[in-house]
């Protein structure tokens, strides 16, 4: 029934007991069983406790509450400021023992077909999902027209082109700052951000499946990957293993998202470490060096912050090491060693992607069962660990596998690398050199010469 007539017959009832009415407390399109924040019920128990109320009318029990917990606070106040109830469904006397048994029996049976009707919702819900059926409401997905099955090709070839570049390394934070120089514009019209950018890449929509994820498995901010349960009705935009390395990659947490939309002015910071000798035998600082200038002129520094195990006793000129790092790396590319590393077998890249969904889905399925109660805490959290465990196992694998993919499209003669180098942001030579690299150290410059290009060890991946 609609807000408005149950407003009409509120009054015609507070008219009949002839009740001055003061106020309407009215949480539209906010459900009493739901558990979310309901202001006006705030504001209505408030203004009972401060004596500006001394009754409520209401249409049913139901509207005001569908909580046993918040119905006794309502039974309490009304012993304590003699607050009279009237429904427009029938008359309830909280001054007497009866009328507060009709009361509860109202609201325990109330409370009961809530359940029973989120639970239909639920099951409803599921079965949508697994036919691959549209999810209703909310604004048009990005990459589809308003009947969101048609795909509109001029924003498919954006999400391709993202898809791309993540793939190949390159932060979400640089594409977005690309994005928003090129005038590209997220479905609602604003300009993309890191964190939108990272969900709708990692949604199994784009790539035409339906994902689900029930309400009763998580709460606060919904996850980034829903289980996924059947292709859906609408085309994809990208294919189904693209999307399983983006889910993997993009869920990862080692991963460092780029959400401030900053620009790096330094190449190699974080990469390099610092090399200087500690004093114990065969120990160095290791700690990251950063991009810091002295005298206008950049440079990379171990950075002397107290309270951390930086030593600060190591620098380097930033141009030069960043030519020397690139000269290196794209010579160590060229290599036939290299090459011929490049070009071995994947370590069965298909296979991961389908055992991190298989695992992806058994831990889905076991955060239902915690949230339905079918398994106590404990037995969840005993379960859960293999299971995670093997799935971040999993996940390095294919961070392996996606880094190859990085260099695969980017090797080749010395003379063609130079040139993509050139054309690349900073952002996409970093993803270049750490598909090949863990680290460089620095170890201390000779003082005899101005520069030493032999203070750089490099730890290649294997």
């Amino acid at each position: 029934m609609g807000i408005a007539r149950q407003e009409e017959d509120c009054r015609a009832l507070c008219a009949r007991k002839g009740w001055e009415v003061i106020d309407v407390y009215s949480d539209n399109d906010v459900s009493a069983y739901s558990g979310a924040p309901r202001p006006a019920w705030q504001e209505l128990i408030d203004d009972i406790n401060q004596g500006l109320v001394d009754a409520v009318a209401c249409w049913h029990v139901d509207r005001l509450t569908r909580s046993p917990r918040e119905l006794e606070d309502v039974i309490d106040i009304a012993d304590r400021h003699g607050l009279e109830l009237a429904t427009v469904s029938g008359e309830i006397d909280l001054a007497t023992p009866t009328g507060r048994m009709i009361a509860r029996m109202l609201g325990a049976a109330a409370r009961h077909e809530a359940e029973h009707k989120a639970e239909r919702q639920q099951r409803q819900r599921r079965q949508a999902a697994e036919a691959g059926k549209i999810a209703g409401g909310g604004k048009r997905p990005f990459g589809y027209e308003d009947d969101r099955i048609t795909v509109r090709e001029s924003e498919a070839e954006i999400i391709r082109e993202g898809a791309r570049r993540v793939l190949a390394g390159e932060s979400l934070a640089s594409i977005c700052r690309d994005w928003k120089d090129r005038g590209f514009v997220t479905a609602a019209g604003i300009p993309w951000k890191p964190s939108g950018l990272r969900r709708m890449l990692a949604s199994a929509r784009v790539s035409g499946r339906r994902e689900h994820t029930p309400r009763s498995s998580w709460k606060g901010t919904r996850p980034l990957l829903g289980e996924i349960v059947s292709d859906a009705m609408w085309p994809g935009i990208i294919s189904h293993e693209d999307s399983d390395r983006l889910r993997a990659l993009l869920s990862d947490p080692n991963r460092r998202l780029a959400n401030s939309g900053g620009s790096r002015s330094y190449l190699l910071s974080g990469i390099l470490r610092c090399g200087k000798p500690t004093g114990e035998p065969d120990k160095t600082c290791g700690w990251g060096m950063v991009g810091r200038p002295r005298s206008g002129v950049p440079r990379y520094v171990c950075p002397n912050v107290p309270g951390t195990g930086a030593c600060g006793g190591t620098a380097t000129n930033a141009e030069k090491t960043d030519d020397h790092i690139r000269d290196m790396v794209l010579a160590a590319f060229e290599s036939p060693v290299f090459m011929q590393r490049l070009r071995e077998p994947d370590d069965g890249g298909n296979e991961l992607y389908e055992q991190i969904r298989a695992d992806e889905e058994e831990l889905e399925g076991l955060a239902e069962d915690y949230g339905n109660r079918m398994i106590s805490r404990k037995e969840w959290m005993v379960a859960r660990a293999p299971i995670q465990e093997r799935l971040e196992r999993n996940r390095n694998k294919l961070a392996k596998v996606s880094r190859k993919a990085v260099l695969l499209g980017f090797v080749g003669s010395y003379e063609d690398m130079q040139s993509r180098w050139e054309e690349m942001n900073d952002s996409q030579r970093r993803a270049v050199i750490t598909a090949a690299v863990r680290a460089i150290h620095v170890v201390p410059a000779n003082p005899r010469k101005r520069w030493d290009p032999d203070r750089f060890v490099i730890d290649w991946i294997a």
